[in-house]
């Protein structure tokens, strides 16, 4: 037992700090930089990139919950359960929409808290004529 409890103990204070690169297509090169790594920045990139994908999910989520809730209250046809039924999806893509909207003024707050305001960790890109 005392032999096991040395062998744990030399291998937990042998072990140092290897940062591997690993290549991702889709989200690109993983543990390239060791000190952006360290400091956490990092994980604030990866996450975000995470975010804005969950965002534009959850955005066509409301636009098909709209678009099923106003085709059904077109076809009901005037019986109540058939109309409740789509009112209250509009009702449920309405609180999605506002959960979207929510965690978009989240996540741009954390980042002015922690970060200032010349860290825009959000950095949208609005699609314009002229580009």
């Amino acid at each position: 037992m005392k032999r096991l409890f040395a062998t744990l103990t030399f291998l937990a204070f042998s072990t140092s700090n290897t940062f591997a690169q690993v290549t991702n297509p889709a989200i690109g090169t993983l543990g390239s930089d060791a000190t952006n790594a360290a400091s956490g920045s990092t994980f604030a990139i990866y996450f975000i990139s995470l975010w804005k994908a969950l965002i534009s999910i959850g955005g066509l989520a409301v636009v098909v919950l709209f678009l099923q809730g106003g085709i059904e209250w077109v076809t009901s046809g005037g019986d109540s359960g058939k109309l409740e039924k789509a009112r209250n999806r509009m009702v449920q893509g309405s609180i999605g929409l506002f959960v979207l909207v929510s965690s978009f003024t989240l996540i741009a707050y954390i980042s002015k808290l922690f970060f200032g305001s010349d860290f825009q960790i959000l950095q949208l890109v609005f699609p314009s004529a002229t580009k």
